[in-house]
């Protein structure tokens, strides 16, 4: 099943938005990493907290200079969300977890079609109403 989120022009990058198509009745996060799109399941594995509605941000990563002293780096800003319950750290690529886990959340591939093959999309297909400009972002659910 294909869902449309709407127009690309209104997910520019490092914006997100949740949609809630009937087959997935939590929502899926949608998200605009560097111009590349990404769709996760908004649970977090940990214990089913709203995942999407959290902080996209970067993470804090460890490295011990050559001198010995460690030092703490902020790394990969916009590529991680936080879940707003307990702040696990999830990478909105993979959908892994910064730390390591087998936890995991679901993803769904994302495409971006051309504004002109939005009617044939929504023959059969659950929409929401979109404005639709260049370009609409659709999931495969």
């Amino acid at each position: 099943m294909r869902f449309v989120v709407g127009a690309a022009a209104d997910l520019p990058p490092g914006s997100s938005t949740i949609v809630y198509p009937d087959r997935v009745k939590s929502g899926i996060g949608v998200f605009n990493v560097d111009g590349e799109y990404y769709a996760l399941k908004n649970t977090c594995p940990h214990m089913g907290g709203p995942l999407c509605k959290g902080t996209v941000r970067g993470t804090s990563e460890a490295e011990v200079k050559p001198e010995g002293q460690p030092e703490v780096r902020w790394v990969r800003s916009g590529e991680i969300i936080s879940c707003p319950w307990h702040h696990w750290e999830f990478e909105i690529k993979t959908g892994r977890t910064v730390f390591t886990s087998r936890q995991k959340v679901r993803g769904y591939p994302v495409s971006v079609v051309p504004a002109d093959v939005l009617q044939r999309l929504k023959e059969g297909v659950e929409t929401v109403p979109v404005s639709v400009e260049d370009a609409t972002i659709v999931i495969d659910i």
